[in-house]
């Protein structure tokens, strides 16, 4: 089996699960050479871990891939316990004066990973926190008066969704949102997020979290505002982690959303889900139905090939990446790169194809 084969059988998951003992040997023989640069590329080194602890499978692939997964679920595994207590803190703060707030992003899949299991298996690096509009600079002086200081990060101009990130001592950054695109009107965005919200008890503290609909619009979101990077597993298993979880989704909402100035390509949008819904075993949607689905095992053969030639986190496997699969689908290509730079990414892998 070739390796991105393998790779995605057993991140894939729902019902019928995969054969454990099929994948336990298929792990023995397969080749993991340079594996390791595409779990790395892809950023599912948290999910590939579980997902082989769940099949009792730790032991199979060879040691040295196998200690180098360990290590790095580890390292973000403990990031994501900065993230963890960097959310109890800013709630803490919040909830001392009154001001209403709901998790968003990693934060929020983190609290909730009881409903949406491996919701949680990704590395998260920042914290953000949706607020109403009207109460967002109370909130950011609060956290200021805290103790939290502007994080020198990217810069935020006047107008933005989110105010400047803040962070304390454990360098987490923390963003303020009082919408979650600069498409949705803030009060909309408010809305959308509480309604059918999950009130969550950790450690004390009642977090909130945005129901399933909104959990996967906003992996859709924020997957596709990354152009380069949106057909990436990274955000993909997001999407299946709600698809796969059994909670009811609004996929009529998430229709009407497609087709509203929310989503620039309705194509891309719906590949996106269809590539979501695949990883997570679950019945082909309504909403994707007319698109032809992306095929993550070409996908992630092509990348293999690339990663092959340059390292996980250069500009070229970027580039060679996101215009193979956006030309897989027939997508225009991303605005990021100069055309003659576009043109040659999407004729290497043409030729790859050919070959």
């Amino acid at each position: 089996m070739h390796p991105a084969a393998l790779l995605l059988e057993t991140l894939r998951f729902g019902d019928p699960d995969p054969d454990a003992d099929v994948l336990r040997a298929a792990w023995r023989k397969a080749s993991t050479r340079r594996l390791s640069s595409l779990v790395e590329f892809e950023q599912c080194e948290v999910w590939l871990w579980r997902r082989l602890q769940h099949l009792d499978a730790t032991d199979a692939p060879a040691p040295r891939f196998t200690a180098w997964l360990a290590r790095r679920a580890r390292m973000a595994v403990a990031q994501n316990l900065l993230v963890d207590e960097q959310a109890a803190c800013v709630v803490r703060e919040l909830t001392a004066v009154g001001i209403p707030h709901v998790l968003l992003k990693g934060a929020a899949r983190r609290v909730a990973a009881g409903t949406y299991p491996l919701a949680d298996a990704r590395a998260t690096h920042d914290l953000d926190v949706l607020v109403p509009a009207p109460q967002a600079g109370k909130a950011w002086d609060r956290l200021r008066s805290s103790g939290y200081e502007p994080a020198p990060l990217r810069g935020v101009k006047p107008g933005h969704f989110h105010l400047p990130p803040l962070w304390n001592d454990s360098r987490v950054a923390v963003e303020l949102h009082m919408s979650t695109s600069f498409d949705v009107p803030p009060d909309v965005a408010w809305r959308r997020a509480t309604g059918g919200c999950q009130e969550i008890e950790r450690g004390g503290l009642q977090m909130r979290v945005p129901a399933a609909t909104e959990l996967l619009w906003h992996g859709l979101t924020h997957g596709l505002w990354n152009r380069y990077d949106a057909f990436r597993l990274r955000f993909l298993l997001d999407g299946a982690a709600i698809c796969a979880s059994g909670a009811a989704i609004d996929w009529r909402e998430i229709g009407r959303r497609c087709d509203s100035p929310e989503v620039t390509d309705r194509r891309a949008a719906a590949a996106w889900l269809g590539a979501a819904a695949w990883l997570a075993r679950t019945s082909p949607l309504s909403v994707v139905s007319s698109v032809e689905r992306v095929d993550l095992e070409h996908t992630l053969r092509w990348r293999f090939a690339v990663l092959r030639l340059f390292p996980p986190d250069s500009r070229p496997v970027k580039l060679l990446a996101a215009e193979g699969t956006r030309r897989q689908l027939g997508l225009t290509p991303t605005s990021e790169s100069s055309r003659a730079a576009t043109a040659l990414a999407r004729a290497a892998f043409a030729l790859w194809q050919a070959v």
